[in-house]
């Protein structure tokens, strides 16, 4: 009993700290260019999420005031109680998964929809908070740097791809797969492509390219200020009836739109039949939160900690359904504009999450005019940004490497994203085992004695080949050195003690040098009676 208050007072204790610690918000060094580079990029980032949030909005099946809100406040509410510049939000994955998880229990887009969304917002949530206190998070780091490379180019080939329908004026429902997309392009181009819309995306994309030959920095702001100047020449020669162009439009947006989950019988019965999507929605939320933290960490010299990082996600995530919100995730594209415009505090989502709102509601006319294709266009050089070709080109130097990428790559393509994700983290797994499980066995002959020196961890999937050395060196005195192995288990013990009683210990001896003291009073205890000598580290 006591030791259950004990965790519980531990948990508590870590939550407080969690939520007091604001020192990731300050710029470490160059406060004033520092603060300068977070505010531009919350504004890049709110004016490319204002589309995003409507588009998922649909993708969730819900109106598209509620992708608005959940861009305000699971983006607020995570970088509060985050420690990096990755910026959360609305999600593609997450917003599809939504879709499909609810739309057997209601019609899209009626009450008792958004009702149930709200109930599955919350649900992920707190799942995600039980994998925060059970340390989960930390699984998620396991991701190898080519699963990463792979995944990072999969979600930029799929943004490119994905900003095809807004810049030539296609409709999204066409087809699901970009194949069928590329191929449907090439035979009936003349009659699909609207000729206005790609007037738009083709300038902003190559405005875009030409300024981040030139200026990185502000390249994105650039390219959508070009995307929004060639619309309002185009809308001052033709009308928008005649050139069939989309405009982001006005929406009605309450400034602080107060909700709730429902709760009751009825909805608990729905909730258990929605558990399982849940699950897997949180499963792959804090899977691509966890890519994204990984590369910044990779890329970047932010004090980020992958643990806060689970909580802000949690955290975000389980009030989401009380401001008008569903579930979001850590956004590979926003982050990546945050990263290339040197935003590096969580500062960003906060100062990001407030403009949102003010330019929903003090620059509804100036952004009613502000054409879809142009926000295609910057997506579109987001995902070109994101496809890292020095990177690809050095994993071809390691073969392991190469395929875990290529592995990777494909099923996001051909698999989707959620596929592709769980494939990257279970090839990074057994990419860490294969290589934690491999030992480097150097067998030195010196006077007396052979001395075996074991480099490596032993434990059970590698005592094999320890077994295997000693059997050779059976008749012969020997010196096992392991001095510089920082694990192993039980089944190494049991493997050393299975040799001895094979040995002939008459004439020959066996001894254990180990690395430390401590190491080597839990090996006494546990071959305890058995006919070896220890070696401390500092001697022979």
């Amino acid at each position: 009993m006591f030791e259950v208050g004990q965790k519980a007072d531990s948990h508590i204790a870590m939550a407080v700290n969690l939520l007091a610690d604001i020192s990731p918000w300050r710029p470490s060094h160059s406060p004033g260019l520092k603060l300068r580079s977070e505010l531009f990029a919350a504004l890049i980032g709110a004016i490319l999420v204002i589309p995003q949030g409507i588009t998922f909005a649909y993708l969730a099946g819900l109106p598209p005031e509620y992708g608005i809100y959940t861009a305000i406040f699971v983006t607020l509410f995570a970088s509060l109680f985050g420690t990096s510049s990755m910026l959360g939000g609305p999600n593609t994955a997450v917003a599809i998964l939504i879709g499909v998880a609810v739309a057997p229990f209601a019609g899209r887009g009626s009450p008792l929809y958004i009702e149930y969304v709200l109930l599955l917002s919350f649900m992920v949530g707190m799942i995600q908070l039980l994998i925060w206190l059970l340390r989960g998070g930390r699984f998620f780091m396991y991701l190898s740097p080519a699963a990463i490379t792979g995944i990072t180019t999969g979600v930029g080939f799929i943004l490119i791809l994905s900003s095809l329908d807004g810049i030539f004026g296609l409709s999204s429902s066409d087809t699901h797969f970009f194949y069928h997309k590329l191929y449907f392009l090439i035979d009936d181009a003349e009659n699909l492509i609207n000729p206005f819309s790609f007037t738009i995306g083709a300038t902003t994309v190559v405005v875009g390219m030409i300024a981040r030959h030139y200026n990185t920095r502000y390249a994105i702001l650039i390219a959508i200020t070009a995307g929004y100047f060639c619309g309002l020449v185009l809308m001052s020669y033709y009308s928008q009836v005649e050139m069939e162009l989309e405009l982001l439009g006005h929406l009605p947006i309450n400034p602080l739109p107060l909700t709730y989950p429902p709760m009751g019988s009825d909805y608990l019965i729905t909730g258990l039949a929605m558990l399982p999507d849940a699950m897997i929605i949180a499963l792959i939320g804090l899977a691509q939160s966890m890519v994204i933290v990984k590369q910044l960490r990779n890329d970047t010299d932010q004090p980020i900690q992958p643990d806060k990082e689970v909580f802000a996600q949690s955290i975000a995530n389980l009030l989401a359904p009380f401001f008008s919100s569903f579930a979001g995730s850590g956004s590979f594209n926003r982050t990546q504009v945050n990263q290339s415009l040197h935003a590096e505090t969580p500062l960003t989502g906060i100062v990001s999450a407030c403009i949102v709102l003010v330019l929903i509601l003090l620059l509804g006319p100036v952004l009613t005019y502000l054409p879809m294709p142009a926000i295609s266009g910057t997506l579109m050089l987001v995902g070109i940004g994101m496809i890292k070709t020095d990177e690809i080109k050095r994993l071809f130097n390691w073969r392991g490497e190469l395929a875990v990428f290529t592995t990777t790559l494909f099923c996001i393509l051909f698999l989707g994203l959620q596929t592709g994700l769980v494939v990257a983290l279970v090839l990074s797994v057994l990419l860490f085992v294969i290589s934690a499980s491999s030992l480097e066995l150097i067998a030195e002959r010196e006077s007396v004695s052979v001395r075996i020196r074991v480099e490596g961890h032993l434990f059970y999937a590698s005592i094999d080949q320890l077994s295997q050395i000693l059997k050779e060196h059976r008749h012969e005195s020997v010196v096992l050195d392991l001095s510089v192995v920082t694990y192993l288990d039980l089944s190494a013990t049991e493997a050393i003690t299975k040799e001895l009683a094979n040995r002939d210990q008459e004439s020959t001896f066996f001894a254990v040098k180990l690395s430390s003291k401590k190491l080597q009073n839990q090996f006494e205890i546990k071959m305890a009676g058995q006919p070896v000598q220890f070696i401390q580290h500092n001697q022979i």
